[in-house]
């Protein structure tokens, strides 16, 4: 039998285990900051061939910094995303520069061919991750670059086409709440009580506090603004959804869901948009069709006999 002694000694070990994961977590989150900060995204809003360089030249807004020879990653629906270098700055007509930051400019790139690049693609300096860490890291480049424009051009169809077309294929992150922290084991390790709940927060929608909206985001460094997402004494968990999910928990209650609500740009999805989403084109293609064709239906008429 166990001693008592021995159950406090195991107790006490698995609380500064959980405790040193989460100062590892916040130390990580910190530098996912950091590197948030240093990472830049630029959303391609016009495109043609310019006489100066040997390439293509796009014209948008720059969030972030980027200097001459970098390499970027374009992002582009349906296509694979391609690396590219920036060979030239330009802030305005003649005006080259070396490095820019935050602003409206053109980028040159060295890419031959104008028709490889498409209005509304996504310049990032995020390089996609490949093998078992794109399931481990959620990251949404694209509709990050997106966003980032929202407020100037969400009255233009073509972009919210290119939107709602990336909200589809988007998986997004969600912090997990707990009401009451894991208990320890006598075997050292954490285990969910009887009273524990494990669900999801909501939002109280922007000008009616009568309604709430389903938060998420697009990578875990957009839910540091939550102040509050996770309780005192929580590990940090989070969970993965995509849209079929995300109409699930609207359907529970939800006005619609928001993206990003602490920043840098919150969009929100109404439940009447999501409904339309839900019956697109692109929605069926993505979700219904491979469904579908996982779960054939027995048109036959036939039953199987054991």
């Amino acid at each position: 039998m166990i001693s008592v002694k021995e159950l406090f000694r195991r107790s006490k070990e698995a609380e500064l285990a959980q405790k040193n994961e989460m100062k590892s977590a916040e130390k990580k989150a910190a530098g996912k900051k950091e590197g948030r900060e240093k990472r830049c995204s630029f959303l391609v809003e016009e495109v043609f061939e310019s006489a100066r360089i040997q390439g293509v030249m796009v014209i948008g807004n720059l969030h972030g910094r980027v200097r001459e020879e970098d390499t970027m990653y374009l992002y582009q629906p349906g296509k694979p995303v391609k690396e590219v270098q920036v060979i030239g700055i330009e802030l305005g007509p003649r005006e080259v520069v070396e490095t820019a930051k935050d602003c409206q400019v053109g980028l040159g790139l060295d890419i031959e061919d104008i028709n490889e690049v498409s209005r509304f693609a996504v310049l990032s300096s995020v390089k996609p991750a490949e093998g078992e860490m794109a399931q481990r890291v959620i990251e949404n480049p694209r509709m990050f670059g997106l966003m980032m424009e929202y407020s100037r051009l969400y009255q233009n169809a073509d972009y919210m086409d290119e939107l709602l077309y990336e909200l589809c294929y988007a998986k997004f992150v969600i912090p997990l709440y707990m009401e009451r922290p894991p208990v320890p084991q006598e075997d050292g390790t954490m285990a969910f009580g009887e009273e524990t709940f494990v669900g999801f927060r909501s939002l109280k929608k922007p000008g009616d506090n009568s309604q709430a909206v389903f938060p998420v985001f697009t990578d875990e460094v957009a839910t540091l603004g939550w102040k509050d997402a996770f309780k005192e004494g929580q590990p940090k968990r989070f969970a993965t959804m995509q849209l079929p999910h995300l109409l699930v928990e609207v359907n529970r209650g939800h006005a619609g869901i928001v993206v990003n609500p602490f920043g840098p740009v919150p969009v929100y999805f109404p439940k009447e948009l999501l409904a339309q989403v839900e019956q697109s084109k692109v929605f069926e293609e993505r979700y219904v069709r491979p469904a579908e064709m996982n779960n054939p239906e027995d048109t036959s008429g036939n039953t199987a006999e054991e």
